[in-house]
């Protein structure tokens, strides 16, 4: 890929270049954060493809010696944070029944179709490398327009779509690991096909547990 369609890219790689070292996740319940509550909700894409898969688990033994582990999130890209689960809302952050049943109700509405993407090569936040992911059809905007006429979406920095590949262990000195990364940094785009949505919820006491399918709607158009 080249062009604007880099730009967001190349800006958050500048981005993670002017640190000096990574940030890192602690291993634990934030209790504060979910306060008591079970599970977390966010609609993904749900990468099933084996070229994407290969390139996933290359990247992730090759930057091994940074992750935390255990690592147990299934490769996919998020399209909308949603929030906790909840019959009804008491917090800002509770995606209450209402809301889940409205994103069902506009998905099948419009009637999404496929489209293509592309995953590329390695890049980074300052918490988490990730594989760049190009909307080269718009799919992904056109979906997250969808979600949005619902509610707002939880969201702190601007969205970027991306696969993350998991979390730092540590603060590592960002010039080594940048380093580590050249060699998958402009791996050529690998095409994919998404014809799926998924709303997702992981346990919120793990801070990288599995991700389980709450619902599947196809893109048929």
């Amino acid at each position: 890929m080249g062009g604007s369609a880099n730009k967001p890219h190349q800006r958050v790689w500048n981005e993670f270049l002017g640190l000096r070292r990574t940030h890192f996740a602690e291993n634990r319940d934030f209790k504060e954060w979910h306060r008591g509550r079970k599970q977390y909700a966010v609609w993904v894409i749900d990468v099933r493809n084996p070229s994407v898969q290969s390139r996933f688990d290359t990247a992730r033994e090759h930057l091994a010696e940074f992750l935390l582990e255990p690592y147990r999130r299934q490769p996919h890209i998020s399209l909308f944070v949603c929030g906790f689960p909840a019959e009804s809302e008491r917090y800002d952050d509770d995606y209450g029944h209402d809301r889940c049943s409205r994103h069902l109700r506009d998905l099948e509405k419009a009637k999404p179709p496929p489209f293509p993407i592309e995953v590329g090569g390695i890049n980074s936040f300052a918490a988490a490398p990730f594989l760049e992911v190009f909307d080269v059809a718009g799919g992904i905007e056109t979906l997250r327009s969808i979600f949005s006429r619902t509610c707002s979406e939880i969201r702190q920095e601007p969205y970027l779509p991306h696969l993350t590949l998991g979390l730092y262990a540590d603060r590592f000195d960002t010039r080594i690991v940048a380093e580590r990364m050249a060699l998958l940094r402009n791996a050529p785009p690998v095409p994919c096909l998404v014809d799926a949505v998924r709303l997702t919820t992981y346990s919120a006491a793990e801070i990288a547990g599995p991700l389980t399918v709450q619902h599947t709607i196809g893109l048929s158009g």
